[in-house]
């Protein structure tokens, strides 16, 4: 397995040719035993082994040692049997048997006698073996509506017997109940003597065996491809190896997958009262079982240089591959061709040529072939694949730290499944949908087995945008191998959250910044409008969560999907009464499709179907899921009093990056958007000290406050639900002119409960678990 590799393209599923998969001990040693004069015969080895895992390489790698390698004065006969070639044909043991005395004619010692003996029984096998059942063709008018149909003669005439009482013909009833009983009875004799020829031709082959097999050396017999058999045909092999051709001199030597196998006896045999083990069955048939051993991560590695290394773009494509592909062959060569051809689609569309990079896009693919659940989410939340990936990280850093103090050279269990992601100023941030796949160590290792740093070939370093673009440009080439079932996409996708300490912030705007703020509207419009942020004060607020992003559209199909529109306890009185009036379904711009990118912030909601949405998750997820109230929103977007403890530029902001307007940072009117963008493309560089996105820009999201002066006070009354009393907006949005000014933190909107508008959405809180 070394040396330059030679460039094969797409990639053949075709057996190896050469060992690439360090198999050599193992054939050598089953071809030992088949070559070795002195093993007892009849003998059956099963090569034991998944579908794709490299029996049939193994297999022939055992062959071509055993016929080119004999020992000296024995010879050794191989014969190859493809089980699944032959499954059509009515007997499949007929075509194994046939291959066997056919292959027996090869012995350089046999004599013309012996020969004959070979001959003489393949006609036997032909001719004793033949179907007893011929076919009916009706006659004419016998049947109506049957006429020149073929059937069975038993069915046939059972029809015709049954039309013949119904007309009331008692001669014809009498002369087809005695044809019946003919053909039931000559039938009989049939079978009677094909079972003695069957028994005639076994004792027969076991005879002429020993003087065409035995004594001129020793028939191999690969049977291949069993597996891909249909149960009864599988079985039907496995039978006759036992019952004909259990013989001195012959070892058959089985590639197998044994649940595939064990199901198929099962299957076989579902009908006798006592259940057949399937394990217990082929122990009977096999005396050597053979499991093929696991590929290590170096083999698979080696695997994938020498079939496709000199097609790989990148060099660390080969480490992405060894990493994250499951020890499977045919799989591999499954995936490397699936990436091999979106690498040549990429390089040959101009729009994609710079944007897909090649390591990025390998692990895209295995996401998508060996972890369909996460690949479905992340179609769905690129921003997911950021935040995993860091998580995985900051495990990483966690497990070393770990291990520097005990010793230890990998994370503990506690420390892998405990570790995440945090915010600029240490707070945490869960995991939400992610949950699942965070102990998950075949994904820990394909999202970090390149370096942090190294450019190209991670996702923490680039934007959910560009995540984006390899999700996409993946999913709309080739179909994922198992798509999410129902179930899964119905459970309730709870968001990620980022936990909020408790802590003091001024709330609002001075008097003495008014001034300032006004100089950001060129136009002079909204004077009196920022008057609503004053007077400023300051609030103290217990802990509590927030969602990191407004709630997408992926994520709002789960409250319409289950009937979050015409479940009532979700709504509030007026919510439901304006609902059933206007005969809302959706949001107004569910269907249109400059809106409705799963990623995207749903828009297009009132604050009572913002308000439902998160009744219903609290009640999905039996956790007291709510709107934020605007003191909580703003906290997020500000961050807390500075303190002596706290880092430099983690206090109070005008923005929730920082004290100076950067329109990169944000989505905005002013870098020239026309609608709201996936979220998580402007982070971490447009968040919060908190490590809350997407806060200002993309939409006005709604808040659970009433429209009351300052100062902020949560018990009178501006907190409660129920009304039609105007509610407030907070984050500006993709949309508004003078983002600078709009964008703020500290900067309010406020709206009837009731607007549908395109630059309107929300995302949730909760009390911090």
């Amino acid at each position: 397995m070394t040396g330059t590799p030679t460039p094969q393209g797409i990639l053949s599923d075709q057996p190896a040719s050469s060992d690439q998969l360090n198999f050599a001990p193992y054939a050598k040693t089953l071809a030992d035993i088949i070559a070795d004069p002195v093993t007892a015969t009849p003998l059956t080895i099963g090569v034991f082994g998944s579908w794709g895992q490299g029996k049939t390489s193994l297999m022939r790698m055992v062959e071509r040692q055993v016929t080119t390698q004999p020992a000296p004065n024995f010879s050794v006969q191989a014969v190859w049997f493809n089980a699944w070639l032959y499954s059509q044909q009515q007997s499949l043991w007929r075509a194994l048997i046939s291959r066997v005395l056919n292959a027996a004619h090869h012995f350089p010692t046999l004599d013309d006698a012996a020969r004959r003996l070979l001959i003489h029984l393949e006609t036997r096998l032909y001719g004793t073996t033949a179907a007893t059942g011929g076919q009916l063709t009706l006659p004419g008018a016998a049947l109506r509506g049957l006429s020149g149909v073929t059937l069975p003669p038993l069915m046939g005439l059972e029809l015709m017997l049954r039309q013949a009482k119904r007309d009331g013909h008692d001669e014809a009833v009498r002369n087809l109940q005695q044809m019946m009983a003919d053909v039931e009875e000559s039938d009989a004799h049939t079978r009677r003597d094909q079972i003695a020829a069957l028994d005639d031709f076994r004792r027969e082959f076991e005879i002429i065996s020993r003087k065409c097999i035995v004594d001129h050396g020793r028939l191999a017999v690969f049977v291949d491809d069993l597996d891909r058999c249909l149960p009864d045909k599988a079985v039907e092999v496995l039978e006759a190896i036992k019952l004909f051709l259990d013989v001195p001199g012959v070892i058959f030597v089985l590639g197998i997958a044994r649940d595939v196998i064990e199901q198929g006896i099962k299957v076989r045999y579902k009908d006798y009262e006592t259940q057949l083990n399937g394990a217990e069955y082929l122990e009977k048939i096999i005396q050597i079982p053979f499991s093929l051993p696991p590929i290590d991560e170096k083999a698979v590695k080696n695997y994938v240089k020498d079939i496709a290394g000199a097609n790989l773009p990148d060099p660390r494509c080969e480490t992405v591959f060894s990493v994250g592909l499951e020890p499977n062959p045919r799989r591999i060569k499954r995936t490397l061709n699936i990436f091999l051809l979106l690498w040549k689609l990429a390089q040959n569309r101009s729009d994609l040529e710079r944007v897909i990079q090649p390591v990025r896009l390998a692990k895209i693919v295995i996401i998508q072939q060996y972890h369909p659940r996460l690949f479905d989410l992340i179609t769905t939340a690129p921003y997911l694949l950021i935040d995993l990936e860091k998580r995985f990280r900051e495990g990483q850093r966690d497990g070393e730290m770990e291990g520097q103090r005990e010793g230890a050279r990998s994370p503990s269990p506690e420390t892998a499944s405990s570790f995440r992601e945090r915010g600029p100023g240490g707070e945490a941030i869960s995991a939400g949908p992610l949950q699942d796949f965070l102990n998950n160590s075949l994904l820990r290792a394909l999202l970090t087995c390149t370096s942090a740093t190294e450019p190209d070939a991670n996702f923490i370093d680039i934007n959910a945008a560009c995540v984006r673009d390899h999700i996409y440009f993946t999913h709309s080439t080739v179909e994922e191998t198992t798509p999410t079932t129902a179930e899964e996409k119905a459970s309730p996708f709870e968001p990620q959250l980022v936990m909020i300490p408790a802590g003091k912030f001024l709330m609002g705007t001075s008097e003495s910044e008014l001034k300032e703020i006004a100089k950001l509207d060129k136009d002079k419009n909204y004077q009196d409008w920022i008057k609503r942020e004053v007077p400023q004060h300051e609030v103290t607020l217990p802990a509590y969560a927030l969602g990191r992003y407004p709630v997408t559209n992926a994520e709002f199909t789960r409250f319409i999907d289950d009937n979050g529109y015409t479940t009532q306890d979700y709504w509030t009185e007026a919510g439901w009464r304006q609902k059933e009036s206007d005969s809302w379904t959706q949001p107004r711009y569910w269907d249109d499709a400059q809106w409705n990118d799963p990623s995207q912030p749903v828009v297009g909601v009132t604050w009572y179907e913002a308000y439902a949405y998160c009744q219903w998750l609290a009640k999905k997820t039996g956790k007291p899921y709510r709107l934020p109230t605007e003191a909580e929103w703003e906290y997020a977007a500000r961050g807390p009093l500075p303190s002596p403890s706290q880092g430099e530029g983690l206090g109070m902001r005008v923005y929730p990056w920082g004290n100076q307007w950067d329109k990169t940072k944000c989505n905005n009117k002013e870098n020239g958007s026309d609608r709201t963008t996936p979220v998580g493309q402007f982070s971490p560089q447009g968040d919060s000290s908190f490590g809350v996105g997407d806060l200002v820009g993309q939409v006005w999201e709604w808040c659970s406050t009433k429209d009351v002066a300052y100062p902020y006070r949560a018990d009178d009354g501006r907190e409660n639900a129920e009304g039609e009393d105007i509610r407030i907006l907070r984050g500006g949005s993709w949309y508004n002119d003078n983002p600078a000014g709009i964008c703020r933190c500290g900067c309010r909107d406020w709206n009837s409960p009731r607007v549908r508008i395109f630059n309107r959405g929300f995302r949730c809180a909760r009390i911090s678990p």
